[in-house]
């Protein structure tokens, strides 16, 4: 485990870009941050550990960190789950242009299909999209919505369920939305 910790060390010595002041040969199991495990998932040991702000520290196939934004070990657990189920459905967000696929709608025509999702969730309210992906391998839309000025969202589009009430503000669009599939893969016990 010390090895661990050292090689999260090692990744996040190099992520907070400390290697312009510090001198590498410090870096430990204990430095530059304290990492206290919190849980293991199927291929995922989770650390959390203090800077600016409380952080995740993960330890799976590939390393990584993220702000805790209010997440539990639990929530980041839904959270990847999710994002996996997402990620097996090839996302198009509204960002991406996909010229000659005749199975994406254009961009604009994902985002008014998105509004109308969004204004058919939450009628009679000024909403923006802070998430709006098109599915392509099942051709369907799944998305992250707010009233304009409000911290929690809604995810809409989540297979056989209502709308998904999500909280995390302080987390992005992308993890908020993930987490709510995640959430809707536990209750319904879907599989991954």
């Amino acid at each position: 485990m010390e090895d661990l910790r050292k090689s999260l060390n090692q990744y996040l010595f190099y992520e907070f870009a400390m290697d312009l002041d510090e001198d590498e040969s410090k870096v430990s199991d204990t430095w530059p941050f304290e990492l206290r495990e919190v849980g293991r998932s199927r291929d995922l040991i989770v650390f959390e550990f203090d800077d600016d702000q409380p952080y995740f520290a993960l330890a799976g196939p590939s390393l990584n960190y993220l702000p805790k934004a209010g997440m539990r070990f639990d929530d980041l657990v839904m959270q990847e789950s999710g994002s996996k189920w997402i990620g097996a459905r090839d996302p198009i967000d509204l960002s991406m242009s996909m010229p000659g696929d005749e199975i994406v709608p254009s961009g604009l025509e994902r985002r008014r299909s998105l509004e109308e999702l969004g204004a058919g969730s939450l009628p009679g309210r000024e909403i923006e999209i802070l998430e709006g992906l098109f599915l392509r391998t099942e051709r369907r839309y799944l998305a992250l919505f707010r009233v304009v000025g409000a911290p929690d969202a809604i995810a809409v589009g989540v297979p056989s369920s209502s709308n998904i009430v999500v909280g995390f503000p302080d987390a992005s669009a992308w993890r908020r939305l993930a987490w709510a599939v995640g959430w809707w893969i536990r209750k319904s016990g879907t599989r991954t």
